[in-house]
């Protein structure tokens, strides 16, 4: 059997990475049903982070054997990549085993979801404008600071 010539450190260390990898993997598809239901964003956004975590730790897996640390590093790397980000609250009356499979109060048809994407897009762009003026003001601002401090050096001299 290939596990016979690995050392137990090693086997721990493939069990933690596996265990974390699967772990990423149920909380991706989870994430995938919740958005699929709800049709919000940021679970799927959640659900592409998981898709990469997933795909890190799984490399670090396989690294262990070779490099424990570089390996097990890569696995505590892709459970940072796929932390918990700001989500709506879609769960209301639901109890515990409703909420780790991912059943949600909110459920929307495809309208409401189009509806619902098409207002975050609106918003996003509304917010890059906002923030395209205030980054306008601030450098007209800094210009006439520029500008006033130019006209008193010359009334100096």
């Amino acid at each position: 059997m290939v596990l016979e010539n690995i050392d137990t450190l090693t086997l721990i260390y493939i069990g933690i990475g596996v265990f974390a990898y699967f772990t990423i993997l149920f909380l991706t598809f989870r994430d995938m049903r919740i958005f699929r239901r709800t049709g919000y964003v940021s679970y799927r956004k959640g659900a592409l982070k998981g898709i990469l975590a997933s795909s890190v730790v799984l490399l670090g897996i396989f690294l262990i054997q070779s490099m424990q640390l570089l390996g097990l590093g890569l696995v505590f790397l892709g459970l940072m990549i796929n932390q918990k980000g700001a989500r709506e609250k879609v769960f209301t009356t639901a109890g515990t085993l409703q909420r780790f499979i991912g059943q949600t109060d909110v459920v929307l048809t495809n309208e409401e979801k189009r509806e619902l994407y098409e207002q975050q897009l609106a918003d996003k762009k509304r917010m890059e404008k906002e923030k395209e003026k205030a980054e306008r003001r601030e450098k007209m601002k800094e210009q006439r600071e520029n500008d006033e401090s130019d006209g008193t050096e010359e009334d100096e001299e």
